[in-house]
């Protein structure tokens, strides 16, 4: 029976598109979508995305790079022309030439190398065409920089890591909130309150939006010889009331969690998404040497400063574990520093994405790290106060540790030790001082804290530590000191426990004195009054 006319236009419709699926994509214009470039201090990146593998010869000749793209449309008007001033390049031209073939020149600077690699398409990443542009003596001024830094480091060095970057936002808030531009501001704030109380010098692995691989990264922090190596980032699920802070450390096995184990495969996948040459993916620090014993001290010591972390995000929000989480992360291997992931908050959460969009949160989240870092490191006090949009600093502020809602004529009298307390934490929480604590349940200041431990936090139900109770502690604790003091003047580094200890007296007795407060910070030429004759 023979076909209607409508069904043979039907059957020739479908043999068309079958042969055009068939084709190989020599057969088929690639379309250029577009074409993005974006800068770090030593090298630019140009980036030409395409809906295909494109067909694409590059010709390298003095001061310029030719890309020619054949069997290929671009939308744009051409010729397309734009000046730039970017390290290593200084413009990009695009012209159209005969038989579907377009062209990008890329106008170089003195002094550059050139890496040109194909990327295929990932996730949301199309194919990519890119282009590195090089500038090997900026490189080189900044890794001696860097090496000068270690060799005469004048405090504790924390090299702070903003995930992502470039071509790789990160997770991405239902209100286009960019994980990779949230954790860049919250560790600029870190940098600036860790380096504004002198006890600590802090340095950042990128200063904008670009992408550095994983291997970059790690190398900075080892060029810079850091105690502490931390990276910044805001966790996502689907499930929109996920929320929460958590942290990580490395693992040389399994992950401790299935959820740890996801989070490091979907962070480990930065590489890929970021645009890294195959060449960097795999970083070198992984078989026997993550197995070394360098590695598991490190490893060992990441986990204890994990929980310091974890106490002091616990003060500004809700927690997603409460203890921390050890994953194969591929920006964690490094086997001579100690180094955390912190995932800040979820940003796929409309409440926490609203705090991580917010100043006022960034401050919070920051001021939070700062201490942690304080506690991990022990170098001198931080003055976790206010920081300014620029990072200027302002009058310090106490941030508070005991969560929310806490209130002085509603504290307990009794206090069970959790996972994660200090005397500093507890005397804050409950509105009084360090002495006070030591004196009321008879202990030591350098006296270890036990859970399940039941400290005595007030004198007495329903009075104040500033009332009646509180004032006889505190006179009894000071006694006639007070009348025959010396003064002295805070050094770099100094903590009230060593001055207590280098001048055979108590912190309490510092603290009545001085009339401080356990939150209160030391700064460098404070005068601090002594009892000229300690007992």
């Amino acid at each position: 029976m023979p076909q209607s006319g409508k069904g043979r236009i039907i059957a020739l419709t479908a043999i068309v598109i079958a042969i055009c699926l068939l084709l190989p994509s020599s057969a088929r214009a690639t379309s250029i979508l577009n074409i993005r470039h974006w800068s770090a201090p030593d090298h630019t990146r140009v980036v030409v995305d395409t809906d295909d593998d494109a067909l694409c010869d590059d010709n390298r000749g003095p001061g310029k790079v030719t890309l020619t793209f054949r069997n290929a449309s671009f939308e744009k008007d051409l010729p397309f022309k734009r000046v730039l001033d970017k390290p290593g390049l200084r413009g990009i031209t695009v012209s159209a030439l005969p038989e579907r073939t377009i062209q990008v020149e890329l106008t170089l600077a003195e002094g550059v190398e050139v890496r040109i690699f194909k990327l295929k398409e990932f996730q949301d990443k199309p194919y990519r065409v890119v282009v590195d542009i090089e500038l090997p003596a900026i490189e080189k001024k900044e890794s001696q920089a860097r090496k000068q830094i270690k060799s005469a480091r004048k405090a504790k060095i924390v090299v702070i890591d903003p995930g992502h970057g470039g071509d790789d936002p990160g997770a991405v808030g239902r209100r286009g909130t960019y994980e990779k531009t949230v954790v860049l501001d919250i560790a600029r704030k870190l940098r600036d309150i860790l380096n504004r109380s002198g006890n600590y010098q802090a340095f950042l692995t990128r200063e904008g939006d670009y992408y550095l691989s994983f291997r970059k990264r790690l190398n900075i922090a080892r060029e810079y010889g850091a105690d502490l190596f931390v990276s910044i980032h805001a966790d996502a699920a689907r499930n929109r009331r996920a929320r929460g802070s958590s942290v990580y450390c490395l693992s040389n096995g399994a992950a401790t969690s299935e959820a740890a184990r996801l989070l490091a495969y979907n962070e480990n996948l930065a590489d890929i998404i970021g645009g890294s040459p195959d060449d960097e993916i795999n970083p070198e620090e992984s078989g026997a040497i993550i197995l070394s014993m360098c590695q598991t001290n490190t490893i060992n010591q990441s986990r204890g400063f994990a929980d310091k972390f974890i106490a002091r995000l616990e003060g500004i929000g809700q927690l997603k574990f409460r203890n921390a989480q050890a994953a194969p992360f591929a920006v964690l291997k490094l086997p001579e520093i100690p180094s955390l992931l912190v995932e800040t908050a979820y940003i796929s959460n409309p409440e926490e994405e609203t705090l991580l969009r917010s100043q006022q949160g960034r401050k919070k989240i920051a001021r939070a790290l700062a201490l942690a870092v304080g506690d991990c490191l022990a170098a001198g006090p931080v003055d976790a106060g206010s920081v300014s949009d620029s990072g200027a600093s302002r009058k310090p502020v106490k941030l508070s540790e005991g969560g929310r809602g806490a209130s002085p004529r509603t504290a307990a009298a009794i206090h069970v030790v959790r996972r994660g307390d200090s005397l500093t934490k507890i005397a804050s929480k409950h509105h009084t001082t360090v002495g006070n604590l030591l004196k009321l349940n008879g202990i030591n200041f350098d006296a270890p804290l036990l859970v399940g431990q039941r400290l005595c936090v007030r004198a007495g139900a329903g009075k104040d530590d500033k009332g009646e109770k509180g004032s006889k502690v505190k006179r009894n604790a000071v006694g006639d000191q007070r009348r025959h003091v010396t003064i002295y003047r805070v050094k770099k580094g100094d903590t009230l426990s060593e001055i207590a200890k280098r001048f055979k007296t108590s912190v309490e007795v510092l603290m009545g004195l001085n009339h401080m407060k356990c939150a209160d910070s030391l700064y460098v030429d404070q005068k601090l009054k002594l009892p000229r004759n300690p007992s």
